[in-house]
């Protein structure tokens, strides 16, 4: 083997290893959220509003949260997939509110469109966080298959987001 073959197999190798951490941190394309955008106003306007910024006292913004923020996507998963009951804490400061609760949104909607969705809130409303792909919904949805109830603030904490 030539010298030359040795670096192209051992930059393939190297590309193989770090293109899932690329893609992972990798800007969201157009298209994703444009389809984020749609799904939102489909299904999150009338609560998070078309701003991102919720309801006073009803329900919490997705605009400048520390829970839209976060490095990894995996509590918001869980939270579009099953829903969300309880008071809240964003950026610090308790949310409560007279209807605690956010619809499962799972059985509605695709890996994909989930994805889409989070990307969409994750890269607007002021948010600059990394794109959520399928897969990432995907092997969280297979995780917690046998899950029924609501997420909590309480164990939703338990899941690392760094």
């Amino acid at each position: 083997m030539t010298t030359s073959s040795k670096n192209t197999l051992a930059a393939l190798a190297l590309l193989a290893f770090t293109s899932p951490l690329i893609a992972q941190n990798a800007a969201p394309s157009s298209e994703s959220l444009s389809r984020g955008q749609t799904v939102y106003m489909q299904v999150c306007f009338a609560c998070h509003q078309p701003t991102g910024l919720g309801l006073p006292g009803m329900f919490p913004p997705l605009a400048g949260s520390d829970w839209t923020a976060a490095k990894k996507p995996d509590r918001l998963i869980r939270m579009v997939l099953h829903g969300f009951t309880g008071p809240i804490t964003i950026n610090g400061k308790p949310f409560a509110t007279p209807a605690p609760l956010m619809p499962p949104q799972g059985s509605a909607l695709s890996d994909t469109q989930i994805a889409d969705v989070l990307t969409f809130v994750r890269d607007t409303f002021g948010n600059k966080a990394s794109a959520v792909t399928p897969d990432e919904v995907k092997a969280i949805r297979e995780a917690e298959k046998a899950r029924a109830a609501m997420w909590t603030e309480a164990e939703l904490q338990k899941i690392p987001v760094e």
